[in-house]
């Protein structure tokens, strides 16, 4: 197996020698030099990656440092414009920016993901700038290698599920006579992944006719991933040295498609444009350009970012997310040369949110997010008829594990989404189905420490909000005795022993 590595660092005398020598033209670098490299190197980006196949990466600018997961020729994956299947691929790092080297390392990567062939071709692209090291967390033992698919059509009207049980949320129904593509199968057998509006989804197999033979098709499971569909990254920390030139994981899915990911070992659900990138002191950064990502239980929205804390080697997210807030100015300005990227290498251009955006945005949460009010109106206001529209059940305790969430509708809305907050007003949960649902089921289980939460619906036209119900105020139900030992999120890495009633174990740990 071959792998390159950069040059080695100057000594730290000759490095000071040559800042003092370089310091009088810093400011020519910065305003001449910086751009010029950069715009060069977007734009050689957009010809050398040009029409890049899925599950295929490409060395998009020097430089590039990437190892294999087999032998390959030296002169293998070395040069800009070259491609490599991302089967073959285990690392793959970009240089900073290098004025003396004219370095600015860039590769793009075509991720299939959960993405059904029933897309063909549609991939979500990962473009590397600057400091950035990307593992491929996917053995190509274990890549799911997917299939062709197969038509089938409704016997009877139909639900679609989120998941390969009946046990998971309603996201849509078709009626009889509909014909979908089915790609894959339920390890069971029994369940067939179609594409559903906006992503995957799981029909019954009893409830369809196929007009090939569905065995033929690869059985998948939660655990499933294509190349690169779970991997651990990292970037450079700090401020670049040209802010032209910042070092930063892009990632972007197709066009109102839901993708899964797993990133450092965190389960990521997109719909959007989003950046990673390294904040130093063990943690990274997830900001949300366009449409939102979900992140477990919390939604984050355009204009918004993330924390979250890394493992102390540096690899895997432990804990939650945390620290939601609006992007700055200075994080903006970090991110404005995304929007010079080629656009022929993305789903659809890239155009950061304004400061005045993000504000409006603070201040409709800020009207619409508040427990305990009445029932407010958004954006797609007279869009939907709001006039009875409320949450039902539960009203009493909120029930501890998976619960099933009740409202009235509201005629007109296309979807709806249920938050849960704590009692400080922090949002804890958040979960979404499509219209004409009124209900849907959401795991309670993992809110953290508190007594009192409150839970609103909000109902949205096509992603903007049409109405916000009242809140409902709840004590919380104590959790019930465990069957086996478990492990409590709340609590680091304590384990609540069987036979020992959670709630107890809550107080032990110090989670209530």
């Amino acid at each position: 197996m071959r792998t390159r590595t950069y040059l080695k660092r100057l000594p730290a005398f000759l490095v000071a020698g040559f800042l003092l020598i370089l310091a009088v033209h810093s400011g020519m670098a910065q305003s001449d030099e910086c751009p010029a490299l950069v715009q060069e190197a977007l734009d050689q980006l957009g010809q050398n990656c040009n029409a890049l196949d899925r599950n295929s990466a490409c060395y998009g600018y020097n430089r590039v440092d990437a190892t294999f997961t087999e032998a390959v020729e030296d002169t293998f994956f070395s040069q800009p414009a070259d491609r490599s299947a991302l089967t073959q691929l285990q690392t793959v790092e970009t240089a900073p920016l290098d004025l003396s080297e004219e370095f600015w390392g860039i590769a793009v990567l075509n991720v299939q993901a959960n993405i059904p062939n029933t897309l063909p071709g549609q991939a979500v692209t990962f473009i590397l700038l600057g400091d950035v090291a990307v593992d491929n967390a996917v053995a190509p033992e274990d890549a799911l290698q997917a299939a062709d698919p197969i038509s089938v059509t409704t016997l009877v009207g139909a639900n679609i599920r989120s998941g390969a049980s009946r046990n998971a949320n309603v996201i849509g129904s078709v009626p009889t006579g509909t014909t979908l593509d089915a790609d894959a199968l339920s390890t069971d057998g029994q369940w067939l992944r179609i594409l559903y509006e906006s992503g995957p989804g799981w029909i019954s197999r009893e409830v369809i006719q196929a007009t090939g033979d569905l065995n033929t098709l690869p059985n998948i499971d939660r655990e499933a991933r294509t190349p690169m569909q779970a991997f651990y990254f990292r970037t450079g920390i700090g401020d670049p040295s040209c802010t032209t030139a910042p070092s930063l994981l892009v990632v972007q899915g197709p066009q109102g498609v839901k993708v899964d990911l797993s990133a450092n070992g965190a389960d990521v659900t997109i719909g959007s444009t989003i950046v990673f990138r390294s904040l130093g002191d063990g943690l990274v950064q997830l900001m949300v350009i366009d449409g939102e990502a979900q992140l477990g239980n919390v939604l984050v929205p355009q204009g918004f970012s993330v924390k979250a804390r890394l493992s102390e080697d540096g690899k895997t997210i432990i804990g939650d997310w945390t620290d939601f807030s609006p992007l700055s100015e200075e994080e903006l300005e970090l991110l404005k040369t995304l929007e010079d990227l080629p656009p022929n290498l993305l789903h659809y251009p890239i155009n950061l949110p304004t400061l005045e955006e993000i504000q409006q945005a603070l201040l409709f949460f800020s009207q619409t997010s508040t427990v305990g009010g009445g029932a407010s109106s958004g954006p797609a206001a007279g869009q939907a008829n709001c006039s009875n529209f409320r949450p039902t059940s539960p009203l009493g305790g909120l029930p501890f594990g998976q619960t099933t969430f009740y409202w009235d509708g509201a005629p007109g809305a296309t979807s709806y989404r249920v938050n849960l907050y704590d009692e400080t007003g922090a949002l804890k949960a958040s979960f979404e189905t499509t219209a004409p649902n009124t209900n849907l089921v959401g795991d309670t289980s993992n809110l953290g420490g508190g007594f009192s939460f409150s839970w609103e619906v909000v109902a949205l036209v096509n992603g903007q909000v049409a109405c916000t119900s009242a809140g409902v105020t709840m004590l919380r139900e104590a959790p019930p005795p465990l069957d086996e030992p478990v492990y409590v999120p709340v609590c680091g890495n304590y384990v609540c022993e069987a036979g020992e009633d959670y709630y107890n174990c809550y107080v032990d740990c110090g989670g209530w």
